[in-house]
């Protein structure tokens, strides 16, 4: 994994988390979004709330955690974690800041393969069964 920019420091305006579309892969780690911690600090994390799939950007940091616009989970900045049900848990990057760029080490996206590919392994799996 390498490190990736995903914007500037000054583009994050607390409490709102800022959005970003990283890449065009088509999967769900194309989508990031960012938030200042109460202590200066950032976190990026995958935009994606674990409940609903609801983009975490639309929501709002308040008293070190992420809150979900749509049923209002909290999620620890620190550990990603649902606050009243740690089960449950949003996904955080590991994030540095470096000369003013946010940066975070994003998963590499899976490989695409072929629908043809696909049906061949599926097809595959099942014989040895």
């Amino acid at each position: 994994m390498t490190w990736q920019r995903i914007c500037r420091t000054e583009e994050v305006q607390p409490p709102y988390p800022l959005a970003r579309v990283i890449s065009n892969t088509g999967h769900a780690r194309d989508h990031v979004c960012v938030v200042a911690r109460d202590d200066g600090s950032y976190a990026a994390m995958l935009d994606r709330c674990p409940h609903r799939n609801i983009a975490l950007s639309g929501g709002v940091v308040a008293d070190g955690a992420l809150v979900c616009p749509g049923h209002f989970w909290r999620f620890s900045l620190e550990a990603g974690h649902r606050i009243d049900l740690p089960e449950y848990s949003a996904t955080l990057y590991p994030t540095r800041v470096i000369d003013g760029w946010v940066e975070a080490q994003i998963p590499a996206a899976p490989e695409q393969v072929s629908l043809r590919q696909w049906l061949l392994e599926q097809a595959r799996a099942h014989q040895d069964h």
